[in-house]
């Protein structure tokens, strides 16, 4: 039987002292890489590992035996550790018995701590049964997808769990969150905090965006260097003398909702386009003040139509972004569709068709940079869509979609 303290007292302690001892110069960019990716796999396994210790000893009570008030201020005690850090360890711990497969996924160094974290979101008393049902699914999830993605399929995953058990009615709309409180300091300083709700958020959050870049852009040509937050801060005062000065008469401007139709896998997408994950109900209190727009799909890659209750340009942008949702470099980049360019797969330089089969999303670094530039791409097949094919489409996700 292995003896589990000797190998902490010795073995682990030895390892790491002669890690911490080896000279790093020493190591090539290769070896250096291949080491930072290896020491942040190791310490993830070694985190699941924590978290089975951490769990038999918090069940067991021995933390008691000197009077400490709970498991966590013993551990901050006795490591040195803030308490708000032990009481989440000791709240991985728990919540880590129930999630076998995956805290075997991360000791076998095929998931991260953030993963396990992640899990233990979905796993609400309510949804215990299902998720003991489905965590082999979920596990699969996360071991093939980037973290972004895994986050909206366990995301997904929760909403249907929860039509599942009859605890989120999809006919009422969610109640809407927020909270803004703007304080004055005693030396005349305006402090703001809150929290949107993820549609107020998107919108505020774009507006703000925008704006930034604005201001970037104009301090660039005045030779000004100052860092973001500064811009941010900037950007929130030029909204509000905006909003001050505007018009009580003036047209609103509208957000834009996006169904996507026709593929299986989009049939229960239901994203923002920054791609936050949104139950289909909160939509129902913006749908009097917002437009509606459709894109058809045929299979996962292929748009047939844009449709739009609004006059806008850029349909074809808008097939290349619901299509890619985010930066394609092969580097897997996070930022979201409406943060990108369209990029010319093949340039027109070289007589690269502008159409969706030779367009893709890319983040401005990745297009705009040289040196990052994916250059080795291909385009996606071509192939012609006509009237047939927009009949086509929309018989069958009427079909799929009707009434059994």
């Amino acid at each position: 039987m292995v003896n589990v303290a000797a190998l902490l007292e010795t073995d682990l302690h030895q390892v790491v002292d002669a890690l911490c001892s080896a000279d790093l110069d020493e190591l090539c960019a290769s070896e250096l890489a291949a080491a930072a990716i290896r020491i942040q796999r190791e310490r993830d396994r070694l985190g699941g590992l924590a978290a089975k210790i951490i769990g038999r000893w918090d069940s067991s009570g021995t933390w008691a035996d000197d009077g400490s008030r709970s498991s966590a201020s013993r551990l901050a005690r006795d490591t040195h550790c803030s308490t708000r850090t032990t009481r989440h360890e000791i709240r991985r711990a728990r919540t880590a018995r129930h999630m076998p497969q995956a805290v075997a996924a991360v000791l076998a160094g095929e998931l991260s701590l953030d993963h396990l974290d992640l899990l233990a979101t979905a796993l609400t008393p309510p949804r215990r049964e299902l998720f003991a049902r489905d965590e082999s699914l979920l596990v699969d999830h996360c071991r093939t997808l980037t973290f972004a993605d895994a986050t909206k399929a366990i995301t997904y995953w929760c909403q249907r769990a929860d039509d599942e058990v009859a605890e989120a009615d999809s006919e009422e709309t969610p109640e809407i969150t927020g909270h803004v409180h703007v304080s004055t300091t005693f030396d005349g300083n305006v402090v703001i905090s809150g929290e949107l709700d993820p549609i107020r958020g998107s919108i505020f959050a774009q507006e703000l965006a925008r704006l930034e870049r604005e201001i970037y852009l104009a301090d660039t040509a005045a030779g000004i260097t100052r860092p973001t937050s500064e811009r941010q801060a900037e950007a929130l005062t030029q909204m509000a003398i905006r909003s001050a000065s505007t018009p009580a008469d003036a047209k609103r401007p509208r957000p834009l909702f996006t169904v996507l139709l026709g593929d299986d896998s989009f049939r229960h997408l239901c994203e923002l386009a920054n791609g936050t994950v949104l139950p289909p109900a909160l939509l129902g209190r913006w749908m009097a003040e917002a437009d509606l727009e459709s894109v058809l799909f045929d299979g996962p890659s292929t748009v047939i139509s844009v449709s739009h209750r609004r006059t806008f340009t850029g349909a074809l942008r808008r097939a290349i972004e619901v299509r890619d949702r985010r930066c394609t470099h092969p580097s897997v980049c996070d930022v979201p569709a409406d943060r990108c360019d369209v990029d010319h797969i093949i340039p027109v330089a070289e007589h690269g068709p502008t159409s969706q089969f030779n367009g893709r999303m890319q983040c401005p670094t990745h297009n705009r940079n040289s040196a990052k530039h994916d250059h080795g791409a291909s385009p996606y097949p071509p192939r012609s869509i006509g009237m047939i094919d927009h009949l086509r489409g929309r018989l069958r996700w009427q079909i799929l979609n009707s009434d059994p």
